[in-house]
């Protein structure tokens, strides 16, 4: 980037490229997501420990997951969909192609599920919403009857 801002013909050609290409958090950048408040920071750096903590062994610490052991997470269209998708999935678990996605937010704060799913939906690229620990609640009690997995088509249903 830096020889982009040189007066010479290098410089002219890396100017040109840049203007080409896109990356995560690339200033100027109209797809770019909006940035996260401060508030929403707070818990996308609470979120990380907790991933680190409770997600990272099965879906790894870049979020592509194990094969025939836990999906990916890199552009998973359930885990970018409305939040209240990969909240219902944290909550009551999933059943899938992959395996069983274990109920891991039941025994989690609202506050811990919206973290981990804010970092979750804002890394490695990802431009998805924050959530909220008020969504979380939500889900939790209108779903508190629920006593199975969620599946693939339930939850694309429910977008």
């Amino acid at each position: 980037m830096r020889l982009s801002g040189e007066d010479s013909p290098l410089g002219r050609q890396a100017a040109a490229v840049l203007t080409r290409i896109s990356w995560p958090g690339k200033a100027g950048d109209p797809d770019a997501p909006p940035p996260l408040s401060s508030a929403e920071q707070e818990r996308f750096d609470e979120g990380r420990g907790i991933y680190e903590t409770m997600c990272q062994a099965c879906h790894q610490s870049d979020g592509r997951g194990q094969s025939g052991r836990a999906a990916s997470l890199i552009g998973s269209p359930l885990a970018l969909a409305m939040p209240d998708v990969p909240v219902r999935i944290l909550l009551n678990g999933k059943e899938g192609t992959t395996g069983l996605m274990p109920a891991l937010g039941a025994a989690m704060t609202d506050a811990q599920v919206a973290s981990v799913l804010t970092y979750i939906r804002r890394e490695w690229g990802h431009g998805g919403s924050a959530v909220d620990a008020g969504l979380v609640a939500r889900q939790r009690s209108s779903n508190k009857s629920r006593t199975r997995p969620w599946t693939d088509a339930e939850l694309m249903g429910a977008r």
